[in-house]
C-alpha cells in the first residue's frame, strides 16, 4: 500500500469519525429540545437545581458507597421520572459519575422493557 493511499484511508476515517460524532451530538440536542420528557433538562429551574446538587454532592454517590472516589458529573433521579419520581425534589436527586449513571440507566431501561413485556 502506498503511503498516500494509507493517508487517505486514515484521513477519511478521521473525517467519518468526526462527522459521526457531530451527527450524534446534534441528534442529542434535537431530542432534548423536542422530546417533552427531556425538555425540562434545559429549563433554568433544572439548571439551577443541578448546580446546587453537584455543589452539595460533588462525589459520585455509588462510587463512594463502593469505597471509590470519583467526581459527580451527572445529576440522577433516584426514582426515575418515568417511574413516578419527582423531577425537582432534591431528595430524589443524587450526583453520579458518567459510568455509574450509564450503568444505572441501562439497568432501569432493561427492567422497564421486562415489565412492558408482561
Amino acid at each position: 500500500m502506498q503511503s498516500g493511499t494509507y493517508r487517505a484511508l486514515v484521513d477519511g476515517g478521521l473525517i467519518a469519525c468526526l462527522h459521526r460524532k457531530l451527527v450524534h451530538r446534534d441528534y442529542g440536542r434535537a431530542r432534548r429540545l423536542f422530546d417533552p420528557e427531556l425538555r425540562f433538562y434545559q429549563s433554568p429551574t433544572w439548571r439551577r437545581l443541578r448546580k446546587l446538587v453537584l455543589s452539595q454532592d460533588p462525589l459520585c454517590r455509588t462510587c463512594s458507597i463502593a469505597g471509590r472516589i470519583a467526581l459527580a458529573t451527572v445529576v440522577d433521579h433516584v426514582v426515575p421520572v418515568k417511574a413516578g419520581g419527582a423531577r425537582f425534589d432534591i431528595a430524589n436527586l443524587q450526583g453520579l459519575c458518567d459510568a455509574c449513571h450509564n450503568r444505572k440507566t441501562a439497568i432501569e431501561s432493561a427492567n422497564a422493557r421486562q415489565v412492558a413485556a408482561f
